[in-house]
């Protein structure tokens, strides 16, 4: 039996099959639950499982019951688990994301280190697991926020002192890598690349369908592998604003109306009762983006265009509009998004604005001569 530096003893809790039972609790030999008696002028006020057959591990435990006005002792993983139960709220890319930082990443980085409860990470010890993700500036920068709303709902419950995470600093000056618009020859090698890919002309007609939606419209992959037949209507699309929650349609070419009947009815589905272009609604909605995802990388690495990816197709999108006289607003509109969204990620320089803008002066600096001028004739 050991006794804390304040007033708790650790003893083992022996079971019916420990040999050294009949040596009383005083014995700490076996590997017996460890329990913990707190005594206050000779009588016990408190016997408390320590959760833990560990020594080590109990004297931390141990600590955090002395001091009733320290952190709450919470271990790890529980700790995780809660927070991940708090987000269910959030959508499933997003719970996913905080899954794999927090449960697949951090907690194992804890238990490998001896760091038992929440109120045990330092600054040291996240500056020593962020350090080995070895992670691109603008991903570790999303996982440093991460941290910092996780040990938030940790220190707001009182399992931590402070949050240790905020005194880290996020890395200034981070540049994303530079996303070069597609050019019309690379568009058509995809639609190419659509027509040569899968087994059955199932996958190939939906691959062509998906290629011209992202082209003609700049959906996020998953309004593509989701879009509903109902939001195709009389040539239009419709497309849902992210600012005000309204509502815009946009017309779409011909050939992409074409390419959408063509599409057969997914497998699974009923053929009358179909509410969808790219899955049956059986399948959950992760299951269905994989699948799209899974369809347009096969016709990106079958095209051969350099470093494709289906969100270069906003970028796309975002530069034509800006190139035609478009306003930053109607990007927002067109992609679903805020103004200042709009101008953080798309506000990209290009060759087809840079001649814009030069025709733009030249036609008014030949405007100031013409004035000139005529102000010099009148003066005459």
């Amino acid at each position: 039996m050991i006794e804390s530096h304040a007033m708790l003893t650790i003893w083992r809790r022996h079971t019916a099959e420990c040999p050294h039972r009949d040596k009383g609790r005083e014995c700490l030999k076996c590997d017996c639950p460890l329990w913990a008696d707190g005594y206050v002028n000779g009588q016990r006020t408190l016997r408390q499982s320590l959760k833990t057959r560990d020594m080590a591990r109990a004297r931390k435990r141990a600590v955090l019951l002395e001091s009733p006005d320290g952190p709450v002792y919470k271990p790890i993983g529980d700790a995780i688990a809660a927070y991940l139960v708090n987000c269910q709220h959030l959508n499933a890319n997003t719970q996913r994301k905080y899954r794999n930082r927090l449960q697949k990443q951090l907690q194992p980085f804890c238990e490998s280190k001896g760091i038992d409860a929440v109120s045990e990470l330092s600054m040291e010890a996240l500056d020593e697991f962020r350090a080995g993700r070895k992670l691109a500036p603008t991903t570790s920068a999303r996982e440093l926020e991460t941290l910092r709303q996780f040990l938030a709902f940790c220190e707001a419950r009182r399992w931590i002192s402070d949050n240790p995470a905020k005194r880290i600093k996020t890395p200034k000056n981070i540049k994303p890598e530079p996303v070069v618009p597609y050019t019309a020859a690379e568009v058509d090698k995809m639609l190419e690349a659509a027509a040569l890919i899968g087994k059955t002309e199932y996958e190939r007609l939906r691959a062509r369908a998906m290629v011209l939606l992202l082209r003609h419209t700049a959906l996020r992959i998953s309004d593509v592998a989701l879009l509903e037949r109902a939001r195709i209507e009389g040539g239009m699309i419709l497309l849902h604003t992210h600012k005000t929650g309204a509502t815009i349609r946009l017309p779409i070419p011909n050939e992409l109306q074409a390419a959408l009947a063509a599409v057969p009815v997914p497998r699974g589905a009923d053929p009358k009762a179909s509410m969808h272009f790219f899955t049956s609604g059986a399948a959950s909605v992760r299951t269905a983006i994989s699948v799209a995802e899974r369809c347009l990388r096969a016709v990106f690495k079958k095209s051969g265009v350099a470093d494709a990816h289906a969100h270069r197709f906003r970028h796309t999108m975002a530069t034509e509009i800006l190139t035609n006289g478009g306003t930053m607003r109607d990007v927002a509109d067109v992609l679903g998004i805020s103004e200042s969204i709009a101008a953080k990620h798309y506000a990209k320089w290009d060759q087809g604005r840079q001649d814009r803008i030069a025709s733009l002066m030249q036609s008014i600096q030949l405007g100031t001569k013409r004035a000139r001028k005529l102000k010099v004739v009148a003066m005459r």
